[in-house]
């Protein structure tokens, strides 16, 4: 049965609203705070990362944007909430634009989540210069371990949603 392009947006705003919650709650809910109260390490990533592969680079940086923003709020870091924003959705963007123009290379194309990963280190690192002064780029080491860690879980995980087929209900 051929899927109608209705079909296939139905199924990519279903999903971004699905993983846009799966990202605020890994995000808010399994943290580990920074020292000093100057951010916190959390598991959100992984969502986006895998998103943007799955969904595409629009769909990815929403997903990050929502659960990172919404998390920031929630956890009482609104000041971090814009730089959330410029970090999670470069992240995004850069990992499923990334990924789309590379995905028929089979092992090249998994350099996406660690390339939109450093968009997300080098926000952060600018994040913490102007909030925070030299000493707060300390903090962008704990943010490669968050970026780089995650794209190492998402990409296995990617493979197992491609091995099951979920990949084809959100292309075109």
């Amino acid at each position: 049965m051929a899927k109608s392009r209705e079909h296939t947006l139905i199924a990519k705003m279903s999903a971004v609203a699905v993983f846009g919650a799966l990202s605020f709650v890994m995000t808010a809910f399994l943290k580990i705070p920074y020292a000093g109260n100057a951010g916190y390490f959390n598991f959100g990533d992984i969502v986006t990362l895998l998103a943007s592969m799955v969904l595409g680079p629009i769909e990815g940086a929403l997903i990050g944007i929502v659960g990172g923003a919404l998390s920031d709020l929630f956890l009482g870091y609104a000041f971090y909430a814009p730089w959330t924003i410029l970090a999670k959705g470069l992240m995004g963007l850069a990992t499923g634009f990334l990924y789309s123009v590379l995905k028929n290379k089979k092992g090249l194309r998994f350099i996406s989540p660690f390339v939109g990963g450093t968009f997300e280190v080098l926000a952060y690192l600018l994040c913490y210069y102007v909030l925070l002064g030299t000493g707060g780029l300390i903090n962008s080491a704990f943010d490669c371990v968050q970026a780089y860690g995650s794209a190492i879980i998402a990409i296995p995980l990617y493979l197992a949603v491609e091995k099951a087929h979920v990949v084809e209900h959100f292309q075109e």
